[in-house]
């Protein structure tokens, strides 16, 4: 097990990041949920436009669009819950629980530059998409540094007391 003083000053800025880029994805779901029709309105008219869509069928559009809204408000969900876990877990220092949160910040990260490169959304929430991809691209940098790396490799753990 690390010693805490270590664990803390080293795991600081990785937890403080992580709760960032749990703000901005709360205070995104919160904003797509105030702005659900507008957001739709622009989905429909985007689809129309470009072909995707029949506009004799706007309202069955609409409903498509709408199931698919509201996956990013439940994944925000999901996602607080593991972070919230994966925060308190980090100061154990196990190696599992760093690459689960590697793996995590890869994922989320590849999942962000989709949804600004190709998903349908106003530029305000691919700006917030693109705010959110920055910190996770920050956090996976500061996950690879050696002094994280270190802290939660064998070397790294001091033998707990007994």
């Amino acid at each position: 097990m690390a010693t805490t003083n270590t664990g803390d000053r080293v795991l600081r800025p990785v937890v403080a990041l992580l709760y960032l880029n749990l703000l901005i994805s709360v205070a995104f779901a919160v904003l797509t949920f105030l702005h659900k029709d507008g957001i739709l309105d622009y989905q429909v008219l985007h689809w129309e436009s470009t072909g995707q869509a029949n506009p004799a069928d706007r309202a069955g559009t609409r409903a498509s669009l709408e199931s698919v809204l509201w996956i990013r408000p439940v994944s925000v969900l999901v996602i607080a819950i593991v972070y919230v876990r994966l925060a308190g877990r980090l100061k154990l220092g196990r190696r599992s629980t760093y690459i689960r949160l590697l793996v995590i910040t890869v994922l989320g990260l590849a999942g962000l530059v989709y949804l600004v490169v190709a998903a349908e959304f106003p530029d305000w929430m691919r700006a917030g998409q693109a705010a959110q991809a920055v910190v996770l691209l920050v956090l996976f940098l500061l996950l690879c540094t050696k002094r994280v790396r270190g802290f939660f490799s064998k070397q790294g753990r001091v033998p707990a007391k007994v």
